[in-house]
C-alpha cells in the first residue's frame, strides 16, 4: 500500500534533511545495538538467533543477564524494520 503527502514546496528541504537525521539516528542505534548484541554473543558462544530459540522455549531460565539480551535483540530487530521503512520513503 502506497500513501501520499501533499505539502508547500518550500517545505520539501525540511521534510528531507529530518528523514535524513532520522536515518543516521537508526543507523547510529542500530551500530551501537550490533555491537551490544557481538559482546554476547561472544560471551555465551551462541548466536542471538540462538539465543532468542532457546530463550523462547525455557531452556535458559531467567537470569536477568537474558532479559537485557532480549531487549538489544527486540531493539535490534525494530531499528532494522524502521530503517527498511525509512528506505522505501520516494521524495
Amino acid at each position: 500500500m502506497e500513501a501520499t503527502m501533499t505539502m508547500l514546496p518550500e517545505a520539501l528541504p525540511i521534510v528531507k534533511s529530518s528523514l535524513a537525521l532520522k536515518r543516521k539516528s537508526l543507523e547510529f542505534n542500530l551500530s551501537h545495538y550490533r555491537t551490544r548484541l557481538n559482546a554476547f554473543e561472544t560471551q555465551y558462544q551462541m548466536s542471538s538467533e540462538q539465543f532468542a530459540e532457546r530463550y523462547r522455549t525455557g531452556e535458559l531460565g531467567d537470569d536477568p543477564e537474558w532479559f537485557d539480551w532480549e531487549f538489544v535483540l527486540d531493539a535490534y530487530q525494530e531499528t532494522s524494520r524502521q530503517l527498511e521503512l525509512l528506505g522505501s520513503v520516494r521524495i
